[in-house]
């Protein structure tokens, strides 16, 4: 049977008679499904179900993170009711978005699946539903995940909700859990899965088709992100480190090793003439088939909710309509990035580096002038640039009409530019974006070497031994955060200490680019300029050039106690004037070795006093560039909102009031909307 199908069937499993309760709360009481007579096909529709009922979370996910941020504008001749009060983040109980009842009904689904299905059946000596019951625990965490965002605080609910009574009663206890709890409690439930020496393989593979794997999310993926989340509140750099851990060994585990690619928005020639994006905008659904439109979400998507694409068969998803020039709003698009999505993403400097051989060489930047290009758009970062296709239209016949049609990449849906279809899927996580939060993870735990060679270079095992990238105080402490499976390379540290640990990144399969070749030379194009999988680059590198050269994206240094070194000479044994025996040379041979040491001392010396000195300025500087790369990278897909919340509570802001970050307001001025002084959290509505 195909999925498309077990999903249907899935849904009418689980969309069984409601008993809503009397108080009109949030849960709503499923009193069906007791069954403890559970056959595998059971099973496979009721997590199918589960997902069905996800799907209604879709478009909300995505607008409560990105309207009530600063990088979007809503247009309010152009969009509902609904969207402007995202927009003023003030938004009403009756608001279609504010929806809480949707998650818990998901929740609730999980809560029957897992209380019912036998955990404990074995098959060949494994557990029969394991990857299931994973699977549905991990829907439940991101549920409840998204619940504490949202809300700041709800209650957790673990048991079936049968009957109006049982609702009831929860209603009544009014016990609220903040998202440090909920938190514990998810990562609680999933902690030993993360611990497997399994990784892909504890997602289920329904249908003998693994890209149905990625309807599921990844349990180390789930619980970084618990991690992350937990210790953006409590500052507690055991929560990082762990993170950081969850991570490394989602995207290392041997033989599933994913690394960046190179997939960018790029100048082709050093005179800044002609912008290639083929191998970017992909990446976001931009393709004119459906077929290639989801084969490049799959591909490129760590997990992703499938939607339906028509009306008849369930929920479909209206992003595309709110962020895209069609017919439903006379081709004006209701959302459109704000003047600081322009601005964060002009203020970036474009780095270009010409090699025609050794003698000739050159690095160079784009001009920042306005005018200076067909589109402003294109000074500083290629993302944004690379997003939007904008076409030009005469509507004699109708002046209602949008005579200037913009359509946003991310959501086209696979569809024909202007088409009023329905996106097939929207990504959970994306690859990039685990590894900028494993950038925040790095910095907050006190890594910005590491941290910022995420964003410069691309975390390999060659930038890992690089003393001018990663200082050997921070490799050292790296080595100590260790993985919860053994790596068996071809090589190992001579210090076994370091083995098995966040130092691992296998150099097969984590490789930075060659640049030292000339881009002209045919022979070397395909091989060096695709965006093969093992290509690990900076993150930074996707939409700005190549960032590994680029001398305004540096880690700053407190040079304050840095004492210069003179090294001494060795002295020179002349055989003329000189025996074997002769104390002189012996003599200023001692000296040469005394001073010798005296300065290797010293450099050491040095390199602590610099690390030590600039470590708080370095993690400053490292979190503001982390949060530009997320807008720049992760624009319009509902993290900047929570992004920012995250930025603020690592800089010590426990307070329920939003205050913009003051270096964005410092560098890339006021926002065109402010969202300050308004609450993090929605009002949880009792229904």
């Amino acid at each position: 049977m195909k999925l498309k199908s077990i999903i249907a069937c899935g849904a009418l499993l689980l969309t069984v008679g409601a008993a809503t309760t009397s108080c009109e709360d949030m849960f709503t009481a499923e009193n069906k499904l007791v069954t403890t007579d559970l056959t595998p096909q059971d099973t496979v529709y009721q997590v199918m179900g589960i997902i069905q009922r996800m799907q209604k979370l879709a478009d909300r996910t995505v607008l409560l993170g990105e309207l009530r941020g600063d990088l979007v504008d809503v247009d309010p001749a152009h969009s509902s009711v609904h969207l402007q009060e995202l927009a003023a983040n003030n938004v009403s109980d009756d608001n279609i978005y504010n929806q809480p009842a949707d998650y818990y009904a998901v929740i609730n689904n999980c809560n029957i699946y897992l209380a019912h299905v036998d955990s404990l059946l074995k098959a060949h000596g494994s557990y029969y539903y394991k990857n299931e019951i994973i699977a549905v625990k991990t829907f439940r965490a991101w549920c409840y995940l998204e619940l504490a965002k949202i809300y700041g605080e709800v209650p957790y609910v673990t048991e079936p909700i049968l009957t109006a009574t049982a609702a009831e009663d929860i209603v009544a206890s009014g016990q609220k859990y903040d998202l440090v709890t909920i938190a514990d409690k998810c990562i609680l439930d999933l902690k030993a899965y993360g611990e497997e020496p399994e990784n892909l393989a504890l997602r289920p593979g329904y249908a003998a088709n693994s890209s149905y794997a990625k309807y599921f999310i990844p349990v180390r993926v789930m619980l970084a992100e618990l991690y992350l989340w937990k210790g953006s509140f409590t500052n507690d750099r055991a929560d990082y480190i762990n993170a950081i851990r969850m991570y490394h060994d989602f995207l290392t585990f041997p033989n599933e090793e994913r690394a960046t690619g190179r997939n960018t928005a790029e100048w082709t020639t050093s005179t800044f003439k002609r912008v290639n994006d083929v191998n970017y905008t992909p990446l976001f659904n931009y393709a004119q088939s459906y077929s290639q439109a989801r084969q490049d979400w799959l591909v490129n998507a760590v997990a992703v909710l499938p939607l339906e694409t028509n009306e008849f068969y369930g929920t479909v998803c209206d992003l595309n309509a709110i962020f895209n020039a069609t017919e439903k709003q006379n081709y004006y698009p209701a959302v459109a990035p704000s003047a600081r999505m322009d601005s964060i993403s002009r203020g970036q400097r474009y780095c270009y580096y010409q090699y025609t051989n050794p003698e000739i060489q050159d690095t160079l930047y784009n001009k920042t002038e306005l005018n200076s290009y067909d589109s402003d758009r294109m000074i500083g970062d290629l993302r944004l640039y690379s997003l939007f296709n904008t076409e030009s239209v005469n509507n004699k016949y109708d002046a209602s009409l949008n005579n200037e049609r913009t359509y946003n990449a991310k959501y086209t849906g696979g569809n024909s530019l202007g088409n009023d279809g329905y996106m097939n899927a929207i990504p959970f996580y994306r690859y990039s974006t685990l590894y900028l939060h494993m950038a925040e993870a790095l910095n907050c735990a006190g890594f910005p070497e590491a941290a910022f060679a995420v964003l410069k270079y691309g975390l390999t095992d060659e930038v890992m031994f690089d003393r001018d990238k990663i200082s050997y105080i921070e490799f050292k402490e790296l080595g100590k955060i260790k993985s919860s499976f053994t790596i068996n390379y071809l090589w190992a540290y001579e210090d076994s200490t370091l083995n098995n640990s966040f130092l691992n990144w296998n150099p097969a399969q984590f490789v930075n680019i060659e640049k030292n070749v000339p881009k002209t030379n045919s022979e070397n194009t395909l091989t060096i300029y695709s965006g093969a999988s093992t290509y690990q680059v900076g993150i930074h590198s996707f939409g700005s050039g190549d960032s590994e050269y680029n001398k305004y994206y540096t880690l700053p240094v407190d040079e304050s106690r840095l004492v210069e070194i003179t090294w001494p000479e060795a002295p020179e044994y002349d055989e003329d004037t000189d025996d074997a025996d002769s104390t002189l040379y012996k003599a200023a041979l001692e000296q040469y070795k005394e001073e010798y040491l005296k300065c290797e001392l010293q450099e050491a010396l040095n390199e602590i006093n610099v690390c030590d000195d600039s470590k708080e300025m370095r993690m400053k500087y490292v979190a503001e560039r982390i949060l530009d790369e997320e807008a720049l990278e992760n624009s319009f897909e509902g993290t900047r909102f929570y992004d920012l919340m995250r930025y603020v509570r690592q800089n010590g802001d426990n307070s329920r009031t939003i205050a913009m970050p003051a270096y964005i307001e410092k560098k890339y001025g006021p926002a065109t909307k402010t969202i300050s002084g308004k609450s993090w959290y929605l009002n949880l509505p009792k229904r």
